[in-house]
């Protein structure tokens, strides 16, 4: 049996043993060493989420929907290719959707670990190369998905943007119809589209998350020309990648490592990045006279339901 306090769902426990393995794999455990905020957690110590704790957050979220097994190891599993810092690689490799550990993930399905550990679920690791498969984990932007609503509950607590009693409104107020996810209550839907908002505009894609994820990745291009740090090295954790730039000696690296770390908004007036954060927004369906309706097809004059 494992049992913790999350920060989210409160206490929660995993007994099933083929899970119990699954998440004891190594290459899952990996996971606990990468911060979900990535370099940001240098000028920002409070962002503490890993993408250990988010993907068992999602899991649970599937397990509370009601989905299917599948499904739920679909959760466990979809953050498991994640670079070292998360997103920072995206910012060096340049890639459309910003998401360049998805081209690893067959690598790390395919590890022995994880690949045994499916296997005596009776699962391969082929099931779980495209989220898009499953309707509750994954949607595109800007629908409501368990890894959306999770990373944005996870994220906003941990920058004090929500409070318990509203991530325990949000999470009472979620329905699922027909394979969607929406909310049961008018009220809830506005206040977490205003709470993703403020999410995207201060901590996820704002000035401050542009110079640091863009300047980190100048850290990482030297470190790499260089030859302290390679791309491989990337598939380790956050410790290991900056052991790998404290060991490149380099002046610039430790310069920029500053510069992060001390990062002001009123300094960066004349700022341009070069690579621009992805930008997010949702449009959460509503359980409204008994069908689902998109939030911005709804009049502000709707009486809260």
């Amino acid at each position: 049996m494992f049992q913790w306090h999350d920060r989210v769902y409160g206490d929660v426990r995993v007994d099933d043993p083929d899970l119990l393995q699954l998440i004891a794999c190594p290459t899952f455990q990996r996971l606990r060493g990468i911060r979900q905020a990535g370099p940001s957690v240098f000028a920002f110590p409070f962002k503490t989420v890993t993408r250990f704790e988010h993907s068992l957050g999602v899991f649970l979220l599937l397990r509370r929907l009601g989905a299917g097994l599948q499904e739920q190891v679909a959760g466990l599993l979809h953050d498991l290719s994640h670079t070292a810092f998360s997103h920072a690689v995206d910012f060096v490799i340049l890639s459309e959707d910003q998401a360049h550990h998805e081209g690893l993930k067959p690598r790390f399905l395919h590890r022995p670990d994880i690949a045994a550990a499916l296997g005596r679920m009776g699962l391969k690791p082929e099931s779980f190369l495209d989220d898009s498969v499953y309707p509750l984990l994954e949607r595109p932007l800007p629908w409501l998905c368990a890894d959306r609503l999770d990373y944005y509950l996870r994220d906003s607590r941990s920058c004090n943007v929500s409070t318990p009693a509203g991530v325990e409104r949000t999470l009472n107020a979620l329905v699922v119809v027909d394979g969607v996810i929406g909310f049961n209550s008018l009220a809830v839907a506005r206040e977490v589209e205003a709470g993703y908002g403020e999410m995207n505009r201060l901590w996820w894609s704002g000035p401050v998350e542009a110079f640091i994820y863009n300047e980190f990745a100048e850290a990482l291009r030297e470190a790499m020309r260089l030859g302290s740090l390679t791309q491989d090295d990337m598939l380790g954790d956050d410790e290991h990648v900056l052991a790998c730039l404290r060991a490149a000696k380099s002046p610039k690296v430790t310069e920029i490592l500053r510069q992060i770390r001390e990062v002001q908004p009123e300094d960066l007036a004349n700022y341009v990045p070069r690579v621009t954060p992805k930008v997010r927004w949702i449009d959460p369906p509503v359980l409204v006279e008994g069908s689902m309706r998109r939030l911005s097809e709804i009049s502000p004059e709707t009486v809260t339901v």
